[in-house]
């Protein structure tokens, strides 16, 4: 009785999964998407504006004339979007844009996932639906800043597509693509050992309610691991083949965070306007919550689909420790996108006599997230110039700047940050053969005399300082004393970044 029960519960979780529509509306629902892609990506292509910064900028260009990550490119997150840009790079040999498109690109495969993702769970038109909600909430979540983020957002959707919270048991390979796709977003961001452990006490749980055996509930978090494990593995490999060591890689993506003060010098607490923007968005969350509580109750198999929506968008928002950034939660937001449309599409199934209330209430809220998307898109395309944060600013900057330099003379910009540093790729210098920012997390005794070292070996002839950016010499006083003694100031140049001060090393 008991397994007739179990496979009575499995039919109808399959059947809710994977619902049937007419072809029209499927055609209907192409359609709109195709509209949502190519407004998307007109937006961000030519409106709206963007943050585009040294991460996928200057490094991959750095990457491509010879420069190591972790071992001359100091860098504190996992090494994917930085290489995957760089290899890119011979098919569109402009940095800018190169990134742009980069981030076309993944905020179209964002779409298009989120929209597969609800279609396979609640059919096309809310596959629609959630396609139409995280395109109104992108800007808001931050997508117009192309960071690690923007690549896990994707690949969290897909997880989306390929998990079967409902089913007990998983094929060995469903279980290794799973990880894999968790593998590949770790080296992403390390930030996404959270998911990848979500994933697998997730399952472990399923298991254990379904009482599977130990050996098949060992064998399928193997399979998990393994799958995880490949493109680490293969991270690890290639960077011990490009520098010989994973010494540098080991100490910038895992032990700098807690030999320096990085957690506390870095912590970003919400705003009001943040708090504000998740509250609005995340509307149905709470109705998602209580729902699952609900159906789980009445043993209905739909509460494992809201469940494991709120625990992967759970585990999905740890990008945003310990600096809250909407951009750090761009991985979120598909998947709230995903779950927010089960949630109406369950609402909207309900008894008739809650039917009204669902309907208005799905009503009232698309209507008040479509102001949302409006608001976000309201800048006219095509009124020039696009302003593109970390960049446009600097390209009138580096043109005077080359009229004072000889194309032989290299320069070095301290402090620098992260607003600053494309300067070098508008230039076409590259940095010394130590790069780092000039973050008070970088400011260990060790890591100073690394920079100094490195400058004393090829000493650049200018140092470019940034008037705005003096404070952050404070953390570097080895640095900043070195330079002190070492150049003087020759030139001043005004800039949209303030004053900005040209110091000639002393002969």
């Amino acid at each position: 009785m008991n397994r007739l029960d179990a496979a009575a519960r499995a039919a109808q979780v399959r059947a809710h999964s994977r619902p049937t529509s007419p072809r029209w509306a499927v055609a209907l629902a192409w359609l709109g998407l195709a509209g949502l892609l190519v407004l998307q990506a007109g937006a961000y292509t030519t409106a709206l504006p963007l943050s585009l910064g040294p991460r996928v900028i200057l490094q991959p260009w750095l990457l491509r004339q010879g420069y190591l990550m972790y071992e001359q490119i100091v860098d504190i997150h996992s090494p994917l979007m930085p290489l995957a840009i760089s290899a890119l790079a011979p098919l569109i040999p402009d940095g800018l844009t190169l990134a742009k498109l980069v981030q076309v690109g993944l905020l179209s495969a964002t779409t298009l996932l989120t929209f597969l993702a609800a279609w396979r769970v609640s059919g096309p038109g809310w596959g629609l639906w959630a396609a139409a909600f995280f395109v109104a909430w992108s800007r808001a979540f931050g997508f117009g800043k192309l960071w690690h983020e923007s690549l896990l957002a994707p690949l969290y959707a897909l997880l989306l597509c390929l998990a079967d919270p409902g089913a007990e048991r998983r094929s060995p390979a469903r279980l290794l693509l799973i990880g894999l796709v968790g593998g590949i977003a770790l080296t992403v961001k390390q930030h996404a050992i959270v998911v990848v452990g979500a994933l697998a006490v997730w399952h472990a749980l399923s298991l254990w309610r379904a009482r599977r055996p130990a050996p098949e509930v060992v064998r399928d978090l193997a399979l998990l691991g393994a799958g995880a494990a490949l493109p680490v593995v293969a991270a690890a490999g290639y960077q011990l083949i490009r520098a010989g060591t994973l010494a540098g890689m080991w100490r910038w993506t895992v032990t700098h965070s807690f030999e320096s003060d990085y957690q506390s010098t870095s912590a970003l607490w919400p705003t009001f306007e943040q708090v504000r923007t998740l509250a609005v968005s995340g509307l149905l969350a709470p109705a998602a919550l209580t729902w699952a509580w609900a159906a789980h109750r009445r043993a209905d198999p739909r509460w494992r689909w809201l469940g494991w929506g709120l625990w992967l968008m759970v585990a999905a928002s740890a990008t945003v420790y310990p600096r809250f950034e909407m951009f750090h939660l761009q991985p979120a937001l598909p998947v709230m996108a995903w779950l927010s449309a089960l949630t109406l599409a369950g609402a909207l199934r309900t008894a008739d006599r809650a039917r009204a209330f669902a309907v208005g209430t799905a009503i009232a809220l698309s209507l008040l997230w479509l102001l949302q998307g409006v608001s976000a898109y309201h800048i006219a395309f095509g009124d020039p110039p696009q302003h593109i944060d970390e960049y446009s600013s600097l390209a009138p900057l580096a043109e005077e700047i080359s009229t004072r330099i000889t194309p032989a003379e290299q320069v070095y910009i301290f402090p620098d940050d992260e607003g600053i540093s494309n300067l070098y790729y508008l230039l076409h210098r590259t940095p010394p053969r130590f790069w780092v920012f000039s973050y008070p997390w970088y400011g260990l005794d060790p890591i100073q005399q690394r920079v100094i070292d490195t400058l004393e070996s090829d000493p650049p002839e200018w140092v470019i300082r940034f008037a705005s950016r003096q404070h952050l010499a404070n953390g570097l006083p080895q640095v900043t004393a070195y330079v002190e003694a070492h150049y003087l100031q020759e030139a001043v140049v005004q800039s949209d970044e303030g004053e900005v001060w040209l110091l000639r090393r002393v002969r």
